[in-house]
């Protein structure tokens, strides 16, 4: 029998591991937020202070202000990127994969135990349940943004909360406030998430009467409060971890796409489908009557529906309700093999291994048909002058002008942006320029923020507007993968 659970133990390890390599490094390369990621932390990081100002754009520096509410982040994705290149930063992703995957293989033991079900033998099931999460969470949504700590930081709170319910020990009263600090300090933007899941399972102690109880109660008591308490402990306060209400405010949110309601009968939003309908489908048989679970289900749908950004939640949630799934399907009732969380941990550490090696040997580089990585080239070869080139295009490619050395309009870290500060053109701000003023208004947008270039796409360059903008600014200096390059600032290229 021994024999038995030691080979199956060594298949499942390397099955993970195989599964773990074939997920490929390169998708960690292709969001736009992690350029002015790394900028923002290396000036944090040489300055030796944390910014409250925004850096590198066209109103200058110290002028706009910035609520720094991702730099623990921000600092480690810069030293990473400072001491190993984009290859580096592929370290911090393996890292969070692992922490994350553990956490969703705890959270369905604890999702299981809250309901008396015994989890002994059904351990290969349960990390069946996990691979086509895994995988999906890591091709989906593990680009190299400060969600991928905060995914895993998420997840661990709210099991230690679960496993606090079941039993109040003390540690729980440490481990929960810590995690507190440190969302608040590496992706403040989701810390109140963690504070709704804190109040759910505080009015599920007061309706089992468990609130009520003298020897626990008061340790709820001081798990809230040191909760809150610790969420304040970061660099810009209230301002940081109450940042949505920043980023929501006049709806300037809502124009950027994953922020918007999903299409669910597009094809391109295929996963996020499944996932949706795995997820309703799951409902009847996991909820068990459990006012938490109800609770929670309501809270992780909405939030799942709401938009691409937050759909996320149902991708970290849904083997909560799944790991109670197990007991109501027939065929499965009488499977047991016992298995440790050895082969999972194996698996994971040699696939995510093999992938940090050969992602050392093969870096992905940024896309140039993406991001203007051939026009900076040449900007930056030509371009004189004691100041950085202030360079106007899209929002989406911004951060990465940015990061390679230009000043920009508006990019990514958007709360600089939507201040009246930064209005000129049509009563815009420099965010509503950047979204609105492309191919339409680039000569209004010239005009009025007198950049020294401008780079437009291919599908900006409409005969209609490039016929304007040659008789305007004359030939296009150079033309790369991503676009055209005007110069508009009348001095001639060396």
């Amino acid at each position: 029998m021994k024999i038995r659970f030691a080979a199956a133990a060594v298949i499942a390890a390397l099955v993970l591991s195989v599964i773990v390599f074939l997920m490929p490094p390169s998708e960690s390369y292709n969001d736009p937020d992690t350029f002015w990621h790394i900028e923002v932390g290396k000036s944090m990081l040489e300055a030796g202070k944390v910014p409250h100002t925004a850096i590198h754009t066209f109103y200058g520096d110290d002028k706009l202000p910035y609520v720094p509410h991702e730099v623990g982040f921000q600092a480690v994705i810069a030293l990473l990127y400072d001491a190993f290149g984009w290859a580096g930063t592929y370290l911090l992703t393996a890292a969070c994969m692992i922490l994350l995957v553990l956490g969703l293989y705890r959270m369905m033991l604890v999702s299981r135990k809250e309901l008396g079900l015994p989890s002994r033998g059904r351990e290969p099931i349960l990390m069946l349940l996990l691979l086509p999460v895994m995988w999906g969470i890591y091709d989906i949504y593990f680009t190299t943004r400060p969600q991928m700590i905060s995914a895993f930081l998420i997840v661990w709170f709210f099991v230690f909360l679960r496993e606090f319910q079941i039993k109040p020990a003390a540690r729980y009263m440490v481990l929960l406030p810590l995690i507190s600090l440190l969302i608040a300090n590496f992706h403040s933007g989701v810390w109140p998430v963690i504070i709704v899941f804190m109040g759910m399972a505080l009015l599920e102690s007061l309706v089992t009467r468990k609130l009520l109880n003298r020897r626990i109660g008061w340790r709820w008591l001081v798990v809230a409060v040191t909760v809150i308490g610790a969420g304040f402990l970061n660099a810009a306060g209230p301002k940081s971890i109450f940042f949505i209400l920043t980023v929501t405010h006049g709806n300037f949110n809502l124009l950027i796409n994953e922020w918007k309601a999903i299409q669910f009968n597009s094809m391109g939003n295929l996963a996020a489908t499944c996932m949706l309908l795995a997820f309703v489908a799951l409902l009847p048989f996991s909820i068990h009557k459990r006012f938490f679970r109800f609770i929670f289900m309501m809270g992780i749908f909405f939030l799942g529906v709401s938009n691409y950004k937050y759909h996320f939640f149902m991708w970290l949630f849904v083997l909560y309700f799944a790991a109670a799934v197990i007991e109501s399907v027939p065929g499965l009732r009488r499977f047991r093999l016992s298995l440790s969380v050895k082969p999972l941990i194996i698996g994971l550490v040699l696939g995510l291994g093999v992938n940090v090696i050969y992602n050392f040997q093969h870096t992905p580089q940024p896309n140039s048909y993406k991001y203007p990585v051939k026009e900076m080239d040449y900007i930056l070869e030509h371009f004189q002058g004691p100041a950085r080139p202030k360079v106007m295009t899209l929002y989406g490619s911004s951060g990465y002008v940015m990061f390679r050395g230009g000043d920009v309009l508006a990019d990514g870290r958007q709360d600089p942006f939507i201040t009246d500060a930064t209005k000129t053109v049509f009563g815009w701000t420099a965010f509503e320029q950047s979204m609105y003023g492309f191919p339409v208004y680039v000569t209004d947008l010239v005009d009025a923020n007198h950049p020294d270039y401008v780079i437009v796409t291919r599908k900006n360059a409409s005969s209609r507007f490039y016929t304007t903008w040659l008789s305007k600014y004359g030939s296009p200096i150079y033309s790369g993968d991503y676009g055209s390059v005007f110069q508009v600032n009348g001095k001639k290229p060396t």
